[in-house]
């Protein structure tokens, strides 16, 4: 059975007839992803809580988180499209499934020569920019990103709650820009993906749908070239980390990549600072990384970087790691992977080996939390399909 016609399907299962009388054109689309991951280090350091062992275990979304996801679109007339898309994840590995809290983004807009207008839950700017010159995609053991979410003291939004983004057409051949704005990065119910940082959400005293960030970008992509310059400004009102005060985030992100055709290198910098006193001793740092992907056949690639992310708010807590790791394509759809890495860090940092980006605060327990950092060596290998 096609994609459109099984998505077909299970709308007309979730939805009455009456809405489906005029239904979009619906696409489904997904990924499961199921490997083993092993992690250790033997400096029982601040992010192993005082172990020395290694965790092992088999563990699902290591190459790419497992999604369930549907799009669409409706020509309106006049070269006007009504546009959708709406993304759930969900484990391979446990019961948990389909749950509120497992919506990765969810968004309807509108597509005309305009543009592209969208608003939802929409996939976070920085997050999506460190993927884009990221090897290894903010995934693996080897991901950039969640160096830089420890040592900037904001972790990594990969979500933006209760936003709207507007990308423009192309203003010259592969130039496009991107402005985007949310009323509240923190989340309606107190979620706070910024928690790594103490600062509000959770029941915290942080003023509910007032912790605005907006963000302006310049994205090139034309034939082997790609550049993006991206600035950010994020606010929290209240804030307990600040005694009840306001506190302010500039972000700065630039990226590039070339591709060769023999080989693709690609590097990406950031930089994230407070703009008061208070906003300073949380965050004030920035980083750094080189890739290299290399198509060895027309079905194997291998890939590596180097990823220097330094922590200017607090002293001794700089981090550094490389990463190696290969890929095999059964199908276009179907690959096998193994990654491993390996990281360094100074006396105070809390940087980790975790399987991606978005799940590195915090530090691993005893019972083997894959969705925290833990240890200094690490590797995984697995098996992802697409649909």
């Amino acid at each position: 059975m096609s994609k459109k016609l099984l998505a077909a399907a299970i709308a007309a299962a979730l939805v009455p007839t009456a809405v489906l009388a005029e239904a979009s054109n619906v696409t489904m689309y997904g990924r499961i992803d199921y490997g083993f991951m092993s992690r250790g280090g033997d400096n029982g350091g601040n992010a192993q809580a005082g172990q020395t062992g290694r965790q092992n275990g088999f563990e699902d979304g290591i190459l790419g988180t497992n999604r369930l996801g549907f799009r669409g679109s409706e020509a309106l007339g006049n070269g006007l499209k009504a546009i959708f898309e709406f993304e759930f994840g969900f484990s391979g590995d446990t019961g948990t499934s389909f749950g509120g809290t497992t919506n990765r983004h969810s968004w309807i807009g509108l597509e005309g020569a305009f543009g592209t207008v969208l608003g939802g839950r929409v996939d976070g700017a920085r997050y999506s920019f460190v993927g884009q010159y990221d090897p290894f995609k903010n995934q693996t053991v080897a991901n950039a990103g969640s160096l830089f979410g420890v040592t900037s003291g904001l972790g990594q939004a990969d979500r933006a709650d209760n936003a709207i983004v507007y990308i423009s057409p192309e203003v010259a051949p592969g130039l496009k820009f991107l402005a985007a704005y949310t009323t509240n990065l923190l989340g309606e119910d107190g979620s706070n993906p910024l928690a790594g940082a103490g600062i509000g959400g959770n029941g915290t005293d942080v003023d509910a749908g007032d912790t605005p960030l907006y963000a302006l970008a310049a994205m090139y992509n034309n034939g082997p070239i790609s550049f993006t310059l991206d600035y950010e400004n994020l606010q929290v009102k209240r804030s307990v980390a600040n005694g009840g005060s306001d506190l302010e985030f500039d972000l700065w992100v630039v990226g590039a990549s070339y591709d060769f055709g023999v080989a693709k290198l690609s590097a990406y910098y950031e930089n994230v600072e407070g703009d008061n006193t208070a906003s300073k001793a949380i965050s004030e740092s920035d980083g750094w990384l080189i890739g290299l992907t290399v198509p060895v056949t027309s079905n194997f690639l291998l890939k590596t970087s180097y990823v220097k992310a330094n922590d200017d708010a607090r002293n001794n807590a700089d981090c550094k790691k490389w990463g190696f790791g290969g890929e095999y394509s059964f199908s276009k759809r179907t690959v096998a992977y193994a990654t491993v890495a390996k990281l360094s860090a100074d006396s105070a940092a809390t940087c980790a080996i975790s399987k991606n980006a978005s799940g590195a605060s915090g530090t691993a327990t005893a019972n083997g939390n894959s969705g925290a950092g833990y240890g200094d060596t690490g590797f995984n290998i697995g098996l992802a399909h697409t649909f």
